[in-house]
């Protein structure tokens, strides 16, 4: 690890960049986004652009190792300490996915019927392969 590399515990900042990772079976990436949108004013009268993200699938994808979804930011500012400025969007994006997590109820439902499309994709998956 460089001098210039902060590690936190769901990220990296490295050379004016924050990189954030997330467990796909823990957090969801509309949950990711609906937070990284509701800071996103914040983000830039930081000097901080939010450079995307994605779903990162490991070679060996498993229950124990779950598929991450990262989220890129870039310090693009002309002041400031670059590592502070991009430790607080780091908890900005907490912050923000926290504030706009849904009610519990509606989660459930959501994630009942994301699981019914899962299922229906193996199924329709299944079926072109046995033909």
């Amino acid at each position: 690890m460089s001098t210039n590399e902060i590690i936190l515990p769901y990220g990296k900042i490295s050379k004016k960049k924050l990189v954030m990772h997330f467990s796909a079976y823990d957090i969801d990436l509309p949950v990711i986004a609906a937070g990284i949108r509701e800071r996103m004013d914040v983000f830039r009268e930081l000097g901080v652009a939010f450079a995307g993200f994605g779903t990162e699938i490991p070679e060996n994808m498993s229950e124990q190792s779950p598929a991450l979804v990262k989220c890129f930011f870039e310090y693009v500012g002309e002041s400031g300490d670059t590592n502070e400025i991009l430790k607080r969007v780091y908890h900005l994006v907490w912050g923000g996915m926290i504030q706009e997590f849904p009610d519990l109820e509606d989660w459930a439902s959501a994630k009942a019927d994301l699981s019914s499309l899962t299922l229906a994709q193996a199924e329709v998956i299944r079926a072109r392969k046995e033909d």
